[in-house]
């Protein structure tokens, strides 16, 4: 039985993970999900990536209040899945495969996810000085 490959770049080995985003909006919400295999450095990148619009984009609407965090917390219960895979590798059998994607900088190394972890904590104190 052949070894999962990342859907990706091919290589392996791959885990099985969906990585998921919310974007809240006044009116209504929208669910993004990126499903794998993934590669250690693919699973990585989506994950970098997907939690980060998260961050900035899940916070408009009352609903997404609450959701928006439980995606950011699922997808890091799951990032450990691809996080601790082995380097990818061409698979041996003669599957055809990539380059795997460049992971990027850590999470909080991105202005987008610093900001947005910052929005709710910035709309809770302007609130706060409002009402005083």
């Amino acid at each position: 039985m052949p070894v999962p490959q990342c859907r990706f770049c091919g290589c392996v080995p791959a885990a099985p993970v969906t990585f998921r985003s919310h974007r809240g909006l006044l009116v209504m919400m929208q669910f993004l999900s990126s499903e794998g295999p993934f590669c250690r450095y693919c699973g990585l990148a989506v994950f970098r990536d997907m939690t980060a619009k998260s961050l900035l984009l899940g916070w408009y609407g009352a609903l997404s209040l609450l959701i928006n965090p439980l995606t950011v917390l699922i997808n890091l219960v799951l990032r450990s899945k691809v996080a601790n895979l082995p380097d990818p590798v061409p698979p041996n059998d003669g599957r055809p495969y990539g380059r795997p994607f460049d992971p990027g900088p850590p999470l909080m190394s991105r202005p987008i996810a610093i900001i947005g972890a910052a929005l709710p904590f910035l709309v809770l104190a302007l609130m706060v000085i409002v009402n005083l």
